[in-house]
């Protein structure tokens, strides 16, 4: 498994394929980039996978300010001649090529035609399309990016793409990303959907007069809650909530995730500091105790390609903690939300995000008839181990086909 940055969004998703790939029985390594490693690579065991941490030189420091300003693509030099040495060893039957940044794109590159491996790209959010990640990393340097950065843009388009047309096999993460990557030119029979799982071992049900004593929360409040690593649909909450404190004036937001500037200011401009909570980043421990002190959980998604072929992380540990969702009417999580009355689905305006919101804040044996239901989809259809089963049977497809695309140029 190769991978870029260590607790990222990416991450999170090969860390707990591999884990649950490891309990059937398989040998799993796992590289990324270290977040403490400069110079040299550390190894260790994590719940039965073998994690190779490779040096982070070139990405921290004014490497990370080229990696915003750029969108460097996975250019650590010591990262790379890492990973390289590790493929060497022609061990593997299957590489699994997480995101396409150079530091995964170069070892399948220059071993494609030389290792036995199978090799198959994992791909779980368009980067260089409308609404990609790219721009929302690059906005506050736009102006720069336009003009000094085509060579990067270029490249990272390439990557992105051409490196899906060429392996054994693509999974991806939605059905509508299924269908974007038939439209780019990936073989149909090749591609794979494996959605995004629920550590349902990790989180479980807490009640919440329990969760909200432990984090000191009111227990007569209604709270509505948003978790997120990239929050660039955040703004949609905020602005609902405006509204939402007209109909519920005891109504809480919290906000679990990274804080920023840019949240305090949105809040502020909004005129709901006073019934803001900011959790900031929180331990593993912790994460179910701040799922579970909500009334409703919220998934806004806004209109345009990468919200539509997404699978954000957060609708797993949401199912997982038995809270009801709201949710845009966008992409695959809308349909599941609807078809398995896990939630609600709103429009794409802020009125009716908001009066969705309302809706489930002042039926609470909908809401909590709606929970029970997550918990149980999330245990019996969307679980880590279950997606990982899908996973496993994929490569055993692939090791059983003698055809290889990857010596194709």
């Amino acid at each position: 498994m190769l991978s870029d940055m260590k607790d990222s969004a990416t991450y999170v998703r090969a860390f707990n394929l591999s884990k649950q790939l490891a309990n059937l029985g398989h040998d799993l390594t796992l590289m990324v980039v270290s977040p403490a490693q400069t110079f040299v690579k550390a190894s260790y065991i994590k719940q039965g996978v073998r994690i190779v941490e490779t040096p982070n030189f070139m990405h921290n420091g004014l490497g990370h300010f080229t990696r915003r300003l750029f969108l460097d693509p996975g250019m650590g030099i010591l990262d790379i001649l890492s990973r390289l040495l590790e493929m060497r060893k022609d061990g593997y039957d299957i590489v699994q090529l997480f995101d396409h940044s150079l530091n995964v794109f170069l070892p399948w590159y220059i071993f494609k035609g030389h290792l036995k491996s199978k090799f198959v790209s994992d791909w779980c959010d368009i980067f260089n399309y409308e609404g990609g990640l790219r721009y929302a990393y690059c906005f506050r340097l736009d102006a720069i990016y336009r003009v000094v950065g085509f060579p990067f843009r270029t490249l990272s388009r390439y990557l992105e793409f051409n490196l899906r047309r060429k392996v054994d096999g693509v999974t991806v993460i939605s059905d509508g990303l299924r269908e974007f990557a038939i439209r780019q030119g990936v073989a149909q029979n090749n591609i794979f959907v494996v959605e995004g799982g629920a550590d349902v071992d990790a989180i479980k049900p807490i009640p919440k007069e329990d969760a909200r004593r432990r984090l000191g929360l009111p227990l007569d409040s209604s709270i509505v809650g948003f978790l997120g690593t990239f929050q660039g649909d955040l703004d949609i909450v905020i602005q609902s909530f405006t509204r939402v404190k007209r109909e519920v004036p005891d109504a809480l937001l919290l906000v679990i995730g990274k804080p920023s500037s840019w949240i305090r200011s949105a809040v502020a401009d909004a005129g709901i500091t006073s019934s803001f909570i900011q959790a900031g980043r929180c331990s593993d421990e912790m994460l179910p105790h701040f799922l579970a002190c909500v009334d409703v959980l919220t998934l806004p998604l806004k209109e345009n390609l990468a919200s539509r072929t997404r699978w954000p992380n957060r609708i797993g540990e949401y199912m997982a903690c038995g809270r009801p969702v709201v949710v845009s009417d966008i992409g695959d999580t809308a349909r599941v939300v609807r078809n398995h009355d896990i939630g609600l689905v709103a429009g794409t305006d802020i009125d009716s995000f908001a009066d969705t919101i309302v809706r489930l804040l002042k039926d609470s044996p909908l809401a909590d008839k709606m929970g029970c239901k997550a918990r149980e989809l999330a245990c019996t259809r969307y679980s880590w181990a279950l997606q990982a089963a899908k996973l496993e049977g994929i490569y055993f497809h692939l090791l059983a086909s003698p055809l290889s695309n990857c010596n194709d140029t």
